[in-house]
């Protein structure tokens, strides 16, 4: 029997709090030696560390714990609609434009968005209300 669509188990609106665990697929490796190739994997734990707190902090969720783990990674997620429903539509769109730039640095991260690119989700109606 398939699973039940989150947004069926508890309301956006409210604070939630949920488990949410990803597995590997193929016996592919997150962490450590990989057994195929012989290559160590330990470096993704920062680079993935580093994207969970990124993402989080963009979507208005809070990121209360986490594991990861050799084939699996565990998140414990605290939903912000509270927090979401301060944010203008220029905050809106200077998250959204952190997470999809239009434009990056020298190392490949996003430049704080600027008029213009903030002003093309801003004046769009739809567009800002689907994101």
């Amino acid at each position: 029997m398939p699973r039940l669509v989150r947004a069926e188990v508890f309301s956006p609106a409210q604070v939630a709090i949920v488990h949410v665990l990803n597995r590997v697929v193929r016996r592919c490796v997150l962490l450590g030696d990989d057994p195929l190739t012989g290559k160590n994997c330990d470096h993704r734990k920062l680079w993935t560390e580093a994207l969970l707190k990124r993402f989080a902090a963009c979507f208005g969720i809070d990121l209360q714990r986490f594991s990861i783990l050799s084939n699996h990674f565990h998140l414990i997620l605290r939903s912000r609609p509270d927090v979401v429903q301060t944010w203008d539509d220029t905050e809106v769109a200077r998250r959204w434009l952190l997470l999809c730039p239009i434009r990056k640095d020298a190392d490949g991260q996003a430049e704080e968005p600027n008029e213009l690119e903030l002003n093309t989700i801003r004046n769009d109606r739809q567009r800002l209300e689907t994101i």
